[in-house]
């Protein structure tokens, strides 16, 4: 197995020939690499072209160029886990790659943003800051296999993609993050976690949604179907298209697609924001279980009717997840999609709320003072 995700990744890596320079460690050291799995390796070896750039939180904020930032709130529920209580870490606290298994935070890179947290709730992780909000939703399939742990992989893709693309908005502010850009780091980053996963002699996959702000643009990246929402004047303007293998399975990332690249399946995309506009970052785990209408209803009671801050207001919404989720008579979005199916897979009669693991983040955007545009 490892010999053949080797080849693939060498061929993986031949396809950035010719791409920007963000990618020519990667591509020489996976076109090179040959040692065997069990030789000792220093931090170096093993992790050659992640750079984190040496800039203090004060300098971020200098020369930052976004027009707006997110006030948010999040919250979260483990449902794949022996424990509901969620991992809530640092991004100042970064995991050594040698030891993906333990999670630990054990060095303190200069620059790396502090204000942004990793939580991992069975086998989701979400990521949330001022600029950036993101989940990786792992495949629960892999949970029969004991070399398999699809929350490590969820949530190393998520802190690496993070910190590339900041590392990227740093070195080439004021230039705008482009939809090529974006590709490439997301390449790089599969690249990077698949290696790690390598090391540990680990399997998994996850979905992915991302949203980051550029200037006065959200970026939002997919892959899966996990969902983001953009509501303005009590309407969704904006989501994201759910990518999908087959009727119920979603497209995924991990270590068995490693001859396709995530660009290559990726949906890319931009907006121009608005002051207040609100942005919903969630896993299935939400979207199966409350329709649209319902989540744009609900923040509206809860926000505008019963003026809660985002906090409660993102409590009560997983809150009603969660009742449709245990209720075995409740309609939702995935009776809905399954009871479609009929005419191809015989009469379905799907009912009852989905029980998974839920990652919910709600976002306000806001100026940003600080800002460039401003």
């Amino acid at each position: 197995m490892f010999a053949s995700s080797l080849a693939s990744r060498a061929v993986a890596a031949k396809r950035f020939k010719g791409s920007s320079s963000l990618f020519q460690g990667a591509r020489s050291y996976f076109l090179s690499f040959g040692k065997e799995r069990n030789q000792e390796m220093l931090v170096d070896d093993i992790n050659p072209f992640i750079r984190f750039p040496v800039v203090t939180p004060e300098q971020m904020r200098k020369i930052s160029n976004d027009k707006f930032k997110f006030d948010f709130a999040y919250t979260s529920f483990a449902f794949h886990s022996s424990s509901s209580v969620p991992q809530i870490h640092s991004l100042s606290d970064l995991t050594d790659p040698t030891s993906l298994n333990s999670l630990l935070p054990k060095r303190r890179p200069q620059g790396s943003p502090a204000d942004t947290l990793s939580i991992k709730a069975g086998d989701d992780t979400m990521l949330v800051s001022p600029t950036v909000l993101a989940v990786a939703d792992g495949v629960s399939g892999w949970e029969d296999k004991s070399d398999a742990d699809a929350g490590i992989w969820s949530r190393s893709m998520l802190e690496t993609f993070s910190r590339l693309m900041t590392e990227y908005k740093i070195s080439h502010s004021p230039h705008h993050l482009n939809k090529r850009d974006i590709s490439e780091i997301l390449d790089d980053s599969f690249l990077h976690t698949s290696h790690l996963m390598d090391l540990q002699r680990l399997e998994g996959s996850s979905t992915l949604i991302l949203g980051m702000l550029s200037g006065d643009l959200l970026q939002m990246v997919s892959i899966g179907d996990s969902k983001l929402y953009i509501i303005r004047d009590g309407e969704i303007i904006k989501t994201n298209e759910e990518q999908m293998v087959t009727d119920l399975c979603p497209q995924q990332i991990g270590t068995h697609t490693l001859t396709q690249l995530p660009s290559e399946v990726a949906w890319v995309e931009s907006i121009e924001l608005k002051e207040n506009d609100l942005i919903v970052v969630c896993s299935d785990g939400i979207s199966d279980n409350l329709y649209e209408w319902e989540i744009v209803d609900y923040l509206d009671q809860f926000l505008n009717g019963k003026k809660d801050s985002l906090k409660r207001a993102v409590n009560k919404l997983l809150l009603k997840a969660k009742e449709v989720s245990f209720d075995d008579y409740a309609c939702t979005p995935y009776n809905q999609k399954v009871n479609s199916m009929s005419g191809k897979h015989g009469k379905q009669n799907s009912v009852g709320g989905k029980l998974d693991d839920m990652s919910l983040c709600i976002a306000r955007v806001v100026l940003n003072k600080r800002g460039k545009l401003n």
